[in-house]
């Protein structure tokens, strides 16, 4: 048993070798693989990472393996058309990853939260429902193992309110619901989740309206998808379409100043197919029709702006003219990718605001504290599944912390 023992040993290192090899070469053959599967690379890991160095590695060689987009296509074919279901993918929902909204190429990557070393084989990363819909699998996953237990989130959110309040600001949270959640005849008959995630979104939104207070735009977005004749979210991508952000300034105009939207005058502007950030999950690709509407605060000249390709890690500023319709108070707003697909109608229909992706605050707290420090109006935009389960990086206490203590230091008079 000695000799074969080192043997297999041998055997093994050759195999590993080669396996972490093939990347390094194929990269100097063939340039960097594509980000088929709607998230970043995994980047070679660091030596600093002690032991974590291993488990990144093995990350980074699979990531980079040449062939394995082509690999997950077959599987996805041979299942489907073999066994007449779509294959398993993995356990767990997609890894973190954000992205600014596109126009026609890359779709938006979606904000998932997900925490490396989370895992449960129930929870596919996309679950397929009726009429072509599809649904990210952290939607359901989210609410049922939340990463920071319910009430602590809601403490964070009263604990933000109480100090933007006390610095004579006003804050205004919006919170987009999922699409599990405001189109649930969609979802298949049985799905992972089925039995806690509808509580845990009920049990929520009741905390929200009763205790923290918050923009509901639940009834404002099926209003608007009867008036679209059509749900108001893509079927295979975890975002809203553009009606739904311009829905949203709609909603948030007319909460800051009372009828403004009076004179508020759309019209289609653009179609064109956005690729959809749903169907790379499963190795698959897929695109949907989507429609650009222009903006008129005053029933005159188009004043939307897109900010397609805009990084997630700097800020948006918007200045305009303060003409009939417009809003001119001073706001400071932290988002996600939601908020990405409603920028151009705020550029059109804000006079001063300052547009910050969550990302940005998470990197660079103390620049974002800033900036709501200069504000009369803080606004908070945070996706259902992320406020739900805990996964927003605005909800950490740090986070909180440094915003709170910093707007306490510049009250607003």
């Amino acid at each position: 048993m000695y000799r074969p023992r080192h043997g297999r040993q041998r055997i093994a290192l050759v195999c590993a070798v080669i396996f972490f090899l093939t990347p390094v070469v194929s990269l100097g053959l063939f340039g960097p693989p594509a980000e088929f599967e709607n998230r970043k690379l995994h980047d070679f890991p660091s030596l600093s990472d002690g032991w974590g160095f291993f488990g990144g590695l093995s990350a980074w060689a699979t990531d980079w393996l040449p062939g394995r987009q082509a690999a997950i296509q077959a599987e996805d074919g041979i299942s489907r058309s073999v066994f007449g279901e779509p294959p398993a993918l993995g356990a767990k929902p997609p890894a973190p990853g954000v992205g600014p909204v596109p126009s026609q190429p890359p779709p938006a990557r979606p904000e998932t939260g997900q925490s490396q070393g989370q895992t449960n084989s129930n929870y596919p990363p996309v679950v397929e429902g009726r009429d072509g819909w599809l649904f990210l699998g952290n939607d359901l996953y989210a609410k049922c193992n939340p990463i920071i237990p319910p009430a602590t989130v809601v403490d964070e959110l009263l604990g933000f309110r109480r100090a933007v309040e006390a610095s004579g600001r006003r804050l205004v949270l919006i919170v987009p619901p999922d699409k599990s959640d405001i189109f649930p005849q969609y979802l298949p008959d049985q799905y992972p989740g089925k039995d806690c995630a509808p509580v845990a979104a009920r049990t929520m939104w009741q905390r929200l309206n009763d205790d923290v207070g918050y923009l509901d735009l639940r009834g404002p977005l099926l209003a608007e998808s009867q008036r679209q004749g059509s749900p108001i979210y893509f079927k295979q991508d975890t975002h809203w379409q553009f009606h739904g952000g311009l829905t949203m300034v709609r909603a948030l105009a007319e909460d800051l100043r009372p009828g403004v939207t009076g004179t508020w005058r759309t019209a289609p502007k653009e179609k064109f197919d956005k690729q959809t950030d749903l169907p790379p999950l499963i190795g698959r690709t897929g695109s949907e029709p989507a429609e650009l509407e222009s903006l008129a605060p005053d029933g005159g000249a188009d004043r939307t702006r897109t900010f397609f390709g805009q990084p997630n890690t700097v800020p948006i500023e918007l200045h305009g003219p303060a003409v009939p319709g417009t809003v001119p108070d001073k706001v400071a707003m932290i988002g996600d990718s939601f908020t990405g697909f409603a920028n151009m109608y705020f550029a059109a229909a804000f006079t001063d605001m300052t547009i910050m992706h969550s990302d940005y605050v998470s990197q660079d707290t103390a620049a974002a504290a800033a900036k709501l420090a200069d504000s009369d109006v803080v606004v908070v935009e945070i996706a259902e599944r992320n406020l739900i389960g805990g996964q927003s990086p605005i909800l950490a206490p740090a986070v909180v912390k440094t915003l709170s203590e910093q707007l306490a230091k510049h009250p607003r008079q």
